[in-house]
Protein backbone atom coordinates (compact mmCIF):
# COMPACT_ATOMS: atom_id res chain seq x y z
CA UNK A 1 0.00 0.00 0.00
CA UNK A 2 1.41 3.54 -1.02
CA UNK A 3 2.11 5.03 1.77
CA UNK A 4 -0.08 8.31 2.35
CA UNK A 5 1.67 11.74 2.37
CA UNK A 6 1.81 13.98 5.85
CA UNK A 7 2.50 17.48 6.04
CA UNK A 8 3.94 19.59 9.44
CA UNK A 9 4.41 23.15 9.74
CA UNK A 10 6.00 24.80 12.76
CA UNK A 11 6.82 28.58 13.50
CA UNK A 12 8.65 30.60 15.57
CA UNK A 13 6.91 32.12 18.41
CA UNK A 14 6.33 35.86 18.92
CA UNK A 15 9.44 37.63 20.44
CA UNK A 16 9.94 41.06 22.23
CA UNK A 17 13.08 42.91 22.34
CA UNK A 18 13.70 45.26 25.29
CA UNK A 19 16.95 47.65 26.55
CA UNK A 20 16.93 47.32 30.30
CA UNK A 21 19.19 49.09 32.46
CA UNK A 22 19.56 46.69 35.35
CA UNK A 23 21.70 46.42 38.61
CA UNK A 24 24.07 43.52 39.23
CA UNK A 25 21.55 41.76 41.58
CA UNK A 26 18.48 42.16 38.72
CA UNK A 27 21.05 40.55 36.01
CA UNK A 28 21.93 37.83 38.69
CA UNK A 29 18.02 37.39 39.05
CA UNK A 30 17.49 37.26 35.17
CA UNK A 31 20.69 34.58 34.50
CA UNK A 32 18.92 32.59 37.48
CA UNK A 33 15.57 32.65 36.00
CA UNK A 34 16.83 31.57 32.01
CA UNK A 35 18.98 28.60 33.77
CA UNK A 36 15.78 27.64 35.13
CA UNK A 37 14.03 27.19 31.68
CA UNK A 38 13.66 23.50 30.09
CA UNK A 39 16.28 23.50 27.91
CA UNK A 40 16.71 20.49 24.75
CA UNK A 41 21.24 21.17 23.83
CA UNK A 42 22.26 19.63 20.72
CA UNK A 43 25.75 18.78 20.39
CA UNK A 44 28.20 18.39 17.49
CA UNK A 45 30.58 15.55 17.40
CA UNK A 46 33.81 17.35 19.02
CA UNK A 47 31.56 18.37 21.89
CA UNK A 48 30.80 15.11 22.73
CA UNK A 49 34.42 13.97 22.15
CA UNK A 50 35.26 16.56 25.23
CA UNK A 51 32.89 14.62 27.40
CA UNK A 52 35.27 11.77 27.13
CA UNK A 53 38.41 13.60 27.98
CA UNK A 54 39.97 13.07 31.68
CA UNK A 55 40.98 15.84 34.21
CA UNK A 56 44.94 15.71 32.88
CA UNK A 57 44.03 16.22 29.39
CA UNK A 58 41.94 19.16 30.07
CA UNK A 59 44.41 20.47 32.57
CA UNK A 60 46.55 20.60 29.08
CA UNK A 61 43.95 22.08 26.93
CA UNK A 62 41.96 25.27 28.66
CA UNK A 63 39.50 25.68 25.16
CA UNK A 64 38.26 22.31 26.03
CA UNK A 65 38.51 22.81 29.46
CA UNK A 66 36.54 25.87 29.54
CA UNK A 67 33.66 23.70 26.78
CA UNK A 68 33.83 20.89 29.42
CA UNK A 69 32.71 23.64 32.42
CA UNK A 70 30.00 25.20 30.18
CA UNK A 71 28.57 21.36 29.72
CA UNK A 72 28.73 20.98 33.26
CA UNK A 73 26.89 24.77 34.03
CA UNK A 74 24.66 22.89 32.14
CA UNK A 75 23.97 20.19 33.95
CA UNK A 76 20.47 20.72 35.25
CA UNK A 77 17.88 18.13 36.15
CA UNK A 78 15.18 20.32 33.67
CA UNK A 79 17.67 20.00 30.89
CA UNK A 80 18.62 17.25 28.39
CA UNK A 81 21.49 16.94 25.61
CA UNK A 82 20.82 15.75 22.03
CA UNK A 83 22.81 13.34 20.22
CA UNK A 84 20.77 14.04 16.80
CA UNK A 85 23.16 16.32 15.45
CA UNK A 86 26.39 14.36 15.89
CA UNK A 87 24.64 11.34 14.37
CA UNK A 88 23.38 12.89 11.37
CA UNK A 89 26.94 13.92 11.07
CA UNK A 90 28.30 10.76 11.49
CA UNK A 91 25.48 8.61 9.25
CA UNK A 92 25.77 10.66 6.19
CA UNK A 93 29.53 11.15 6.54
CA UNK A 94 30.55 9.28 2.74
CA UNK A 95 34.29 8.97 3.52
CA UNK A 96 33.50 7.09 6.62
CA UNK A 97 35.46 3.59 5.78
CA UNK A 98 34.65 1.61 9.31
CA UNK A 99 32.17 -1.29 9.44
CA UNK A 100 28.13 -1.03 10.60
CA UNK A 101 29.26 -3.00 13.52
CA UNK A 102 32.29 -0.67 14.23
CA UNK A 103 30.44 2.14 14.00
CA UNK A 104 27.21 0.72 16.22
CA UNK A 105 29.86 0.41 18.63
CA UNK A 106 31.38 4.01 18.66
CA UNK A 107 27.84 5.13 18.67
CA UNK A 108 26.79 3.40 22.05
CA UNK A 109 30.44 4.27 23.56
CA UNK A 110 29.48 8.03 23.06
CA UNK A 111 26.24 7.85 24.48
CA UNK A 112 27.49 5.83 27.32
CA UNK A 113 30.28 8.91 27.98
CA UNK A 114 27.34 10.90 27.91
CA UNK A 115 25.38 9.43 30.26
CA UNK A 116 28.46 8.89 32.61
CA UNK A 117 29.53 12.67 32.04
CA UNK A 118 25.84 14.09 33.12
CA UNK A 119 24.90 13.70 36.58
CA UNK A 120 21.73 15.66 36.72
CA UNK A 121 20.65 16.21 32.90
CA UNK A 122 19.40 13.11 30.57
CA UNK A 123 20.47 12.11 27.36
CA UNK A 124 17.38 12.58 25.29
CA UNK A 125 17.78 9.80 22.61
CA UNK A 126 17.30 6.10 24.41
CA UNK A 127 19.55 3.53 22.59
CA UNK A 128 17.58 2.06 20.34
CA UNK A 129 16.50 5.19 18.24
CA UNK A 130 20.33 5.73 17.90
CA UNK A 131 20.80 2.48 16.39
CA UNK A 132 17.31 2.25 14.59
CA UNK A 133 18.32 5.59 13.00
CA UNK A 134 22.13 4.44 11.94
CA UNK A 135 20.86 1.22 10.38
CA UNK A 136 18.10 2.55 8.44
CA UNK A 137 20.44 5.53 7.10
CA UNK A 138 24.10 5.03 7.15
CA UNK A 139 26.16 5.99 3.59
CA UNK A 140 22.30 7.85 2.77
CA UNK A 141 22.97 11.55 2.07
CA UNK A 142 20.60 13.55 4.93
CA UNK A 143 20.03 15.66 2.33
CA UNK A 144 19.82 14.87 -1.65
CA UNK A 145 21.59 17.67 -3.20
CA UNK A 146 24.96 16.71 -0.79
CA UNK A 147 27.04 16.28 -3.83
CA UNK A 148 25.93 19.64 -5.29
CA UNK A 149 27.15 21.28 -2.17
CA UNK A 150 30.06 19.66 -2.27
CA UNK A 151 31.10 20.80 -5.35
CA UNK A 152 30.15 24.29 -4.72
CA UNK A 153 32.50 24.46 -1.57
CA UNK A 154 35.28 22.48 -3.84
CA UNK A 155 35.19 25.55 -6.12
CA UNK A 156 35.21 27.70 -3.03
CA UNK A 157 38.38 26.94 -1.77
CA UNK A 158 39.86 25.86 -5.67
CA UNK A 159 38.15 27.98 -8.67
CA UNK A 160 37.04 31.29 -6.42
CA UNK A 161 40.25 31.03 -4.15
CA UNK A 162 37.92 32.45 -1.56
CA UNK A 163 41.12 31.72 0.89
CA UNK A 164 42.61 34.69 -0.18
CA UNK A 165 41.47 38.15 0.08
CA UNK A 166 39.61 39.59 -2.94
CA UNK A 167 39.66 43.43 -3.93
CA UNK A 168 37.24 45.36 -3.12
CA UNK A 169 36.60 46.17 -7.33
CA UNK A 170 36.43 42.64 -8.11
CA UNK A 171 33.90 41.52 -5.02
CA UNK A 172 30.41 42.12 -6.74
CA UNK A 173 31.95 40.20 -10.16
CA UNK A 174 33.19 37.37 -8.02
CA UNK A 175 29.48 37.32 -6.03
CA UNK A 176 27.69 36.86 -9.06
CA UNK A 177 30.10 34.18 -10.50
CA UNK A 178 29.63 32.34 -6.87
CA UNK A 179 25.63 32.91 -7.58
CA UNK A 180 25.49 31.41 -10.95
CA UNK A 181 27.75 28.47 -10.30
CA UNK A 182 25.25 27.54 -7.70
CA UNK A 183 22.03 28.25 -9.78
CA UNK A 184 23.94 25.92 -12.64
CA UNK A 185 24.25 22.78 -9.08
CA UNK A 186 21.01 23.72 -8.75
CA UNK A 187 21.32 25.34 -4.95
CA UNK A 188 19.14 28.18 -4.04
CA UNK A 189 21.07 31.14 -4.15
CA UNK A 190 19.87 31.90 -0.01
CA UNK A 191 21.31 28.42 0.82
CA UNK A 192 23.81 28.40 3.68
CA UNK A 193 26.73 26.97 1.72
CA UNK A 194 26.13 30.08 -0.69
CA UNK A 195 25.86 32.60 2.35
CA UNK A 196 29.00 31.52 3.64
CA UNK A 197 31.25 32.04 0.62
CA UNK A 198 29.50 35.01 0.13
CA UNK A 199 30.79 35.57 3.79
CA UNK A 200 34.14 35.06 3.32
CA UNK A 201 34.60 37.25 0.10
CA UNK A 202 33.29 40.22 2.61
CA UNK A 203 35.74 39.45 4.80
CA UNK A 204 33.91 37.43 7.49
CA UNK A 205 37.23 35.56 9.73
CA UNK A 206 34.18 33.38 11.68
CA UNK A 207 33.37 32.22 7.76
CA UNK A 208 36.74 31.60 6.71
CA UNK A 209 37.28 29.66 10.30
CA UNK A 210 34.74 27.55 9.16
CA UNK A 211 35.49 26.47 6.06
CA UNK A 212 39.06 25.76 7.16
CA UNK A 213 40.43 26.15 3.44
CA UNK A 214 43.60 24.84 2.54
CA UNK A 215 46.50 26.24 -0.22
CA UNK A 216 46.73 22.57 -1.89
CA UNK A 217 43.14 21.76 -2.90
CA UNK A 218 43.35 17.83 -2.26
CA UNK A 219 44.05 18.64 1.46
CA UNK A 220 40.68 20.74 1.63
CA UNK A 221 37.98 18.70 3.50
CA UNK A 222 34.86 19.49 2.16
CA UNK A 223 33.11 16.84 3.92
CA UNK A 224 33.65 18.67 7.27
CA UNK A 225 33.04 22.12 6.35
CA UNK A 226 29.77 20.55 4.17
CA UNK A 227 28.82 19.18 8.05
CA UNK A 228 29.37 22.58 9.92
CA UNK A 229 27.65 24.29 7.50
CA UNK A 230 24.34 22.13 7.41
CA UNK A 231 24.19 21.71 11.24
CA UNK A 232 22.87 25.39 10.58
CA UNK A 233 20.10 24.32 8.72
CA UNK A 234 19.26 21.14 10.49
CA UNK A 235 19.77 22.45 13.72
CA UNK A 236 16.92 25.34 12.61
CA UNK A 237 14.24 23.22 11.61
CA UNK A 238 14.41 20.59 14.87
CA UNK A 239 14.70 24.06 17.13
CA UNK A 240 11.46 25.38 15.50
CA UNK A 241 9.78 21.88 16.22
CA UNK A 242 11.00 21.26 19.87
CA UNK A 243 10.08 25.22 20.92
CA UNK A 244 6.48 25.18 19.12
CA UNK A 245 5.67 21.77 20.56
CA UNK A 246 7.00 23.57 24.19
CA UNK A 247 5.03 26.54 23.42
CA UNK A 248 1.82 23.79 23.01
CA UNK A 249 2.77 22.22 26.79
CA UNK A 250 5.77 19.87 25.74
CA UNK A 251 8.55 19.90 27.71
CA UNK A 252 11.04 22.25 26.33
CA UNK A 253 10.57 25.77 26.09
CA UNK A 254 14.20 25.85 24.60
CA UNK A 255 16.63 24.44 22.68
CA UNK A 256 19.86 25.52 21.61
CA UNK A 257 22.87 24.23 19.66
CA UNK A 258 26.11 23.25 21.27
CA UNK A 259 29.54 23.81 19.17
CA UNK A 260 33.65 23.48 19.23
CA UNK A 261 33.99 25.31 16.42
CA UNK A 262 34.08 29.04 16.92
CA UNK A 263 33.16 29.96 13.57
CA UNK A 264 30.25 27.91 13.42
CA UNK A 265 28.99 29.12 16.93
CA UNK A 266 29.35 32.85 15.53
CA UNK A 267 27.48 32.20 12.00
CA UNK A 268 24.74 30.15 13.37
CA UNK A 269 24.06 33.62 15.58
CA UNK A 270 23.18 35.37 12.10
CA UNK A 271 20.53 33.10 11.01
CA UNK A 272 17.44 33.02 13.02
CA UNK A 273 14.81 30.37 11.80
CA UNK A 274 10.86 31.29 10.96
CA UNK A 275 9.08 28.39 9.78
CA UNK A 276 9.99 25.25 8.36
CA UNK A 277 7.31 22.84 6.65
CA UNK A 278 7.85 18.87 6.42
CA UNK A 279 6.32 17.35 3.61
CA UNK A 280 6.24 13.46 4.39
CA UNK A 281 5.89 10.89 1.45
CA UNK A 282 6.60 7.35 -0.28
CA UNK A 283 9.72 9.18 -1.69
CA UNK A 284 11.38 10.80 1.60
CA UNK A 285 11.45 13.73 3.17
CA UNK A 286 11.07 17.20 1.54
CA UNK A 287 11.47 20.07 3.99
CA UNK A 288 10.91 24.12 3.26
CA UNK A 289 12.64 26.12 6.15
CA UNK A 290 13.05 29.84 6.19
CA UNK A 291 15.03 31.94 7.68
CA UNK A 292 15.48 35.34 8.97
CA UNK A 293 18.69 36.03 8.17
CA UNK A 294 21.68 39.47 9.20
CA UNK A 295 22.78 39.55 6.13
CA UNK A 296 25.04 42.78 7.07
CA UNK A 297 26.31 41.40 10.09
CA UNK A 298 27.69 38.14 7.97
CA UNK A 299 29.08 40.43 5.00
CA UNK A 300 31.62 41.83 7.49
CA UNK A 301 33.25 44.48 5.44
CA UNK A 302 30.39 45.69 2.76
CA UNK A 303 30.11 49.07 1.71
CA UNK A 304 26.27 50.13 1.69
CA UNK A 305 26.17 51.05 -2.22
CA UNK A 306 27.40 47.40 -2.84
CA UNK A 307 25.09 46.03 0.11
CA UNK A 308 22.15 46.65 -2.15
CA UNK A 309 23.56 45.22 -4.97
CA UNK A 310 24.17 41.90 -3.15
CA UNK A 311 20.13 41.61 -1.33
CA UNK A 312 18.83 42.49 -5.10
CA UNK A 313 21.20 39.50 -6.41
CA UNK A 314 20.02 36.90 -3.99
CA UNK A 315 16.58 38.48 -3.76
Amino acid sequence: MEKQSTTQEFHRGQQIMLQLSLTREQCSALAEWSASIPTLYFLDICVVGATKLTDNALETNPRKLKLVSHLRELDKPQNCFSYLCALMEKVSDSREKITDAELEKQLISDLFALRAFFKNASVYEPDEFIISFLRELRGSAIEVKRPNYLELLEAANGRFALKDSTSQSLRLEKANKIVNEAESLEISKQHPVVITMLACLYGNSAAKNLMKFKADPDKFEAENTLADIMAISRFSAIKLQIECLGRNGRRFLRSDFITDDNGLSELIKCYKPSFVKHDDTSDGRETQLSFDVDLKRILTEIQADEYEKIYDLLS
